[in-house]
């Protein structure tokens, strides 16, 4: 068995070059509509830039990144909890640094599929929006303090996961915990 697994993307710069590239086209197409007036460009293209890189890609930056690994040591994730730290790994993304979760600190584990998990951005509930074509895994981890819920749906070379992934992080867990 792999002594090592990991899942999802891990952040990189793309996000802010994306949103680089967006405010640059945005000004351009400004220009293109009002070249005796540099202010105006220049406020579209920023302003585009600004809701691209500080209202978009936090937004669902979670459906996109999420990099974790577990491995002998423990699970390693990035928290990517407030919009704040989602802001934080757009613009510095080299600068985010794993938190750890040793096996000691792991209270209880559950691994759940995406119709099961409770949705708690919305007021209401409800069921994680699923793909239609394969199921979603979510490993949910409770500490003493906290609980994480971290995304098994990719690994992280881009290839969905299986059910045997999943069965050996389980497996994992249960012979450390």
């Amino acid at each position: 068995m792999e002594k090592e697994l990991s899942f999802a993307r891990k952040i990189n710069f793309e996000p802010l070059l994306i949103s680089i590239f967006f405010g640059l086209v945005v000004g351009t197409i400004t220009y293109s509509m009002f070249p005796n007036s540099p202010l105006i460009w220049t406020l579209c293209g920023v302003l585009a830039f600004i809701v691209e890189s500080m209202l978009i890609y936090p937004r669902y930056l979670s459906n996109s990144y999420g990099y974790w690994k577990i491995d002998d040591q423990g699970i390693y994730y990035y928290d990517y909890s407030t919009w704040r730290k989602k802001i934080r790994a757009i613009f510095l993304p080299s600068y985010e640094k794993p938190i750890v979760v040793p096996y000691s600190a792991i209270k209880a584990f559950s691994v759940v599929d995406g119709k099961s998990i409770m949705n708690t951005q919305y007021p209401l509930g409800g069921a994680l929006n699923v793909p239609l074509a394969r199921k979603i895994y979510y490993l949910v981890i409770k500490t003493g303090h906290y609980d994480v819920k971290l995304n098994c749906a990719w690994k992280a070379s881009g290839i969905p996961t299986t059910t045997a992934d999943i069965q050996r992080v389980v497996a994992l867990l249960n012979s450390k915990l």
